[in-house]
C-alpha cells in the first residue's frame, strides 16, 4: 500500500499503519482499509449524534472505538483526543466534552480522508 500525502499529519510518520498493511499483504490490506473506513464512518455518525444529544454512554462507546483504532494505526493526536472526550463523558463534564468535540471531529475527518487516499501498490498516487 502506498500512503498519500497527509498534510494534516494525522498519521504521524505513517509507519504503524504502513507496517500493519505491509504485513497483511495487498489483498488483505485492501480489506483492512475498507473495514477501517466503514468503522470510522459509523463512529463519525454515531459520535456526532451522541454529542448532539449528550448521550454519555454512546459518546463513550464511540470514543472507545477511536481509542483502539487510532492508537493501533498511529493517529496519536486523535487517540489522545478520544481518551480526553471519553474521560470527560465518563465524568459527565458537558463543558469539557463540548470544548474537545470539535478538534476530535476534525481529526476524525482527517483520518477518514487519509485512509481513503491510500492506494494499492502499482496504482497512481492521488
Amino acid at each position: 500500500m502506498t500512503p498519500a500525502a497527509d498534510p494534516t499529519g494525522i498519521l504521524g510518520d505513517g509507519k504503524r499503519l504502513n507496517d500493519i498493511l505491509a504485513l497483511a499483504g495487498t489483498e488483505t490490506a485492501t480489506f483492512i482499509l475498507r473495514q477501517m473506513q466503514t468503522d470510522l464512518d459509523g463512529v463519525a455518525a454515531g459520535l456526532s449524534a451522541a454529542l448532539d444529544s449528550r448521550d454519555w454512554t454512546a459518546i463513550r462507546t464511540q470514543t472507545h472505538v477511536l481509542i483502539s483504532l487510532a492508537g493501533t494505526i498511529g493517529a496519536d493526536r486523535l487517540h489522545a483526543a478520544a481518551i480526553e472526550v471519553n474521560t470527560a463523558a465518563h465524568d459527565r463534564e458537558e463543558d469539557r466534552v463540548a470544548s474537545r468535540a470539535a478538534p476530535l471531529l476534525a481529526d476524525l475527518a482527517h483520518l477518514r480522508a487519509a485512509l481513503a487516499a491510500h492506494k494499492n501498490p502499482g496504482s497512481a498516487a492521488p
